[in-house]
């Protein structure tokens, strides 16, 4: 029965093709464990260095400083998370405006109250999506800065309290810029790291 087995494998094998291993070497990374070509230097999968111990070293420290790298920008997204809940948070405090007399108090109510559910949203989106969330939060922020600023020219630079908004306005675009910048970084390291 073995016999058998072993001259229908030699039949098998005389209908292969040959298979012509001009060089049976292959270098196979250390990092990935990818079959690379002995002539490489590097790997083809993820840049791992494959001969150079000095480059292995600077590949070592390259990836340390993307990581230092990833780790601020997320702090970044972090921040200007926070900083959405913040807002959110703040102007979920225009309910209290339903409480004082004029014409106008439901229209500032009801917009007070839509932009505390449109921040918090854009916020907790920032969770999952980073990039997108805070950059549409920036665009809002900007749109609603202008009207407030141009609005109210005259008041704008004229007035302590037009100031003080306008410093406002600015510290919180300058906050979700850094965010909307250090999720557009998080997005490149990622891909670099292949994370």
């Amino acid at each position: 029965m073995r016999t058998k087995n072993i001259t229908a494998v030699q039949k098998i094998n005389t209908l292969l093709p040959e298979v012509n291993n001009k060089n049976p070497k292959a270098e196979i990374c250390k990092h990935c464990l990818y079959v690379n070509e002995p002539e490489y230097s590097f790997c083809t999968n993820c840049g791992y260095p494959l001969h150079n111990i000095q480059l292995i070293e600077a590949y070592k420290k390259r990836i340390q400083q993307r990581t230092n790298l990833l780790f601020k920008a997320e702090n970044a997204v972090l921040v200007a998370r926070i900083v959405l809940y913040v807002m959110a948070s703040f102007l979920s405090l225009g309910l209290l405006f339903i409480f004082v007399q004029g014409k106008q108090k439901y229209i500032i109510v009801t917009l007070a109250l839509l932009l505390s559910g449109l921040f918090f949203f854009l916020a907790f989106w920032s969770r999952k999506n980073p990039f997108t969330a805070l950059l549409t939060a920036f665009i809002i922020l900007i749109a609603f800065s202008a009207i407030n600023i141009f609005g109210r020219l005259a008041q704008s630079f004229t007035t302590l309290e037009g100031m003080t908004g306008m410093l406002i306005c600015l510290a919180l675009l300058f906050v979700v810029l850094k965010g909307v910048q250090g999720a557009y970084r998080i997005n490149l390291i990622k891909q670099e790291l292949q994370l």
